[in-house]
């Protein structure tokens, strides 16, 4: 669906490339997550494969095609921030993307009508979106990407700047989605977790991790506890112990294990009468993130 070949992209006025050569595919129907600190390159690859700036070298193709301006078709787009929209309305908005997607005017009544009423602002048809919450405004951007019936989303920060509330709403309208191929980047790790099966970790214009999430079943554990904790640990050899610390009465490790092994290991115990004074969880994505971002 998305071929990424040898991508490199200098902007003007800048000694070092926002993208060094990157190579990638994502396959139909998969879902990945871009993750990175600001200024690592996920941006500039989405104005990329939009085609709102072009790249030094290398080529992107959409469904096989590298004319992107024709691939837009296959393209919806929802963007962090948007300017300018402030004074329609999210029906003129609505029938606008569906007439620039150049949709039968049947089409794009019967799409406006289904979007508004999916999007839960069917009743704000008519309300100028300068009155809107950021919300209600990501769930517009959704709805308009969705108009032409895209196969492929790029989702840029979609959650950035929610309450609570509006990061609920556009969870679930996301979670509801089928059949899509999607590019998601976020510094949410938990969205990332949630909504991708893969996640590629990109630094200073590369990438530097790509890692498949699903059937990923381990965590990694930090417990405080007895010194006969390693006694339990001890009939799990697949355990993988990371650090430890231990003194005549406590002990704390981290180790990284599958979350079965670790209720197998509570169980234990409670069996064998072993308190745990503090457990601590946290994912391999989270631990990577630390590892390579976090700590730039």
């Amino acid at each position: 669906m998305i071929e990424i070949l040898n991508l490199r992209k200098t902007y003007p006025h800048q000694t070092e490339p926002a993208l060094w050569d990157i190579s990638f595919k994502v396959a139909e129907n998969e879902q990945v997550g871009i993750i990175g600190a600001n200024g690592s390159g996920k941006t500039t690859l989405f104005r990329l494969i939009l085609n709102f700036i072009r790249p030094d070298s290398g080529e992107i193709r959409i469904m096989g095609d590298s004319d992107l301006e024709r691939a837009k078709k296959y393209v919806g787009f929802v963007p962090e921030h948007q300017e300018g929209l402030e004074n329609f309305t999210p029906q003129e908005l609505l029938i606008l993307s569906g007439r620039m997607s150049r949709l039968p005017k049947e089409i794009i009544k019967k799409r406006a009508e289904e979007l508004l009423l999916w999007s839960g602002l069917d009743k704000n048809r008519n309300q100028l979106l300068d009155s809107f919450s950021k919300g209600m405004v990501q769930r517009l951007q959704l709805a308009l990407a969705l108009v032409h019936r895209p196969k492929i989303l790029l989702l840029d920060e979609p959650m950035s700047g929610l309450d609570p509330a509006g990061q609920q709403a556009l969870r679930g309208l996301l979670k509801g989605l089928e059949g899509f191929t999607m590019l998601y980047t976020s510094h949410n790790l938990s969205d990332v977790e949630n909504f991708c099966d893969r996640v590629m970790i990109f630094h200073q214009g590369s990438i530097i991790k790509d890692l498949q999430l699903a059937g990923q079943e381990t965590d990694i554990f930090t417990i405080e506890t007895e010194p006969a904790f390693l006694k339990i640990l001890g009939k799990y050899p697949e355990i993988e112990i990371r650090s430890q610390g231990q003194n005549k009465n406590s002990l704390k490790i981290e180790f990284i294990a599958r979350q079965s092994v670790m209720q197998d290991l509570i169980a234990e115990c409670r069996k064998e009468n072993i308190s745990i004074r503090r457990l601590r969880s946290r994912s391999i994505l989270d631990d990577l993130y630390a590892r390579y971002v976090k700590n730039e």
